[in-house]
């Protein structure tokens, strides 16, 4: 009878344990919706998590929020199907394209949304687009997700597009070619994911240098300026002490979310903010906007001012990151 009743409860322990991790697994643990998104990047309202998938470099969840497709990595958001993601491309994308002397070629770091390549097609001397993301359920997101391709017009399958799956340094380290605009899309450095440093440094700044042709321009994407306006100044002094000269410029959603985006450009030769002239339609850069977009408040104006460099050896922007994350918990 001893025997029997320390079975049933071994059994009752065994089946507690296991509902007990699954419990955890789904809730706190890496099965969780915190996994793939922060408490701090949901979309404000309902929200309904369509899918996640486990890649081997990142948790991607696939969310609908009020009729807009949300793509989110590691558990910060990626890209969505909304006027703010338009706004963002435009900014990113035309003012590096405007100042280039030409854009036959271009290369995306990051392009895996295909909405910056859509705006890069808008340009009819572009002869070839080449998108590199790391990850191919990204990318895969980009050429047939219905919402998103609708969104980015279909442009990662447009003949002029080679898309690319690989680690953007290493595609920009193995490959001979030379591009007339280059476009750094890609997230902040974290202890998630440190290895990201390396698509900032000076280092890869002057990788880029050797890959662009003459008269040729950058741009880099440089987080919420707002928020870390360190990291947006590091950037800034990085690719200057790379040998670029730099325009800093930014979009500002504080009035809609509190938030202001940093963008730098790069050339080799030096560039006024006058000589920036988007002659694309477009539907957020009129040429007001486009103004306030290059006017840098007195504030953001002297962040380079001795800043750290980031390089590959260093972990100037992961600790920026790292205090701000300190921060918010």
């Amino acid at each position: 009878m001893d025997n029997l009743l320390a079975f049933a409860l071994g059994v009752v322990l065994v089946i507690a344990y296991q509902w007990g991790y699954k419990l955890y697994w789904r809730t706190w643990g890496p099965g969780s919706s915190r996994a793939y998104i922060h408490d701090k990047e949901k979309p404000e309202g309902p929200y309904r998590i369509v899918r996640k998938f486990k890649t081997a470099t990142q948790k991607i969840a696939l969310v609908e929020h009020q009729g807009e497709t949300w793509v989110y990595c590691n558990g910060e958001l990626m890209f969505n199907t909304t006027e703010d993601e338009d706004q963002y491309a435009e900014a990113l994308v035309h003012v590096p394209m405007s100042a280039a002397a030409s854009r036959r070629g271009v290369l995306i770091i990051g392009g895996g949304g295909g909405v910056t390549t859509r705006e890069a097609l808008k340009y009819e001397d572009v002869e070839s687009i080449t998108a590199v993301d790391i990850d191919d359920v990204v990318m895969e997101f980009g050429k047939s997700l219905e919402g998103l391709v609708k969104f980015n017009r279909g442009a990662l399958n447009d003949p002029k597009v080679e898309t690319v799956i690989a680690d953007g340094r290493q595609y920009v380290e193995s490959s001979s070619r030379k591009w007339d605009v280059i476009l750094i899309d890609v997230p902040e450095p974290t202890d998630r994911c440190p290895s990201l440093s390396k698509l900032f440094s000076k280092e890869f700044y002057e990788l880029l240098k050797g890959h662009l042709n003459l008269g040729g321009a950058i741009g880099v994407a440089c987080s919420t300026s707002s928020w870390m306006p360190e990291y947006f100044g590091s950037i800034q002094a990085t690719m200057k002490s790379a040998g670029f000269h730099t325009l800093p410029f930014h979009l500002d959603f504080i009035v809609d979310s509190g938030e202001d985006w940093g963008f730098c450009l790069g050339t080799l030769k030096p560039i006024a903010a006058k000589d920036i002239k988007i002659r694309v339609p477009v539907d957020h850069l009129a040429p007001e906007r486009l103004r306030d977009v290059l006017h840098m408040p007195h504030y953001f104006s002297n962040l380079h001012v001795g800043a750290k460099v980031q390089t590959d050896h260093n972990e100037v922007l992961l600790n920026i990151v790292r205090e701000i994350e300190r921060e918010v918990d």
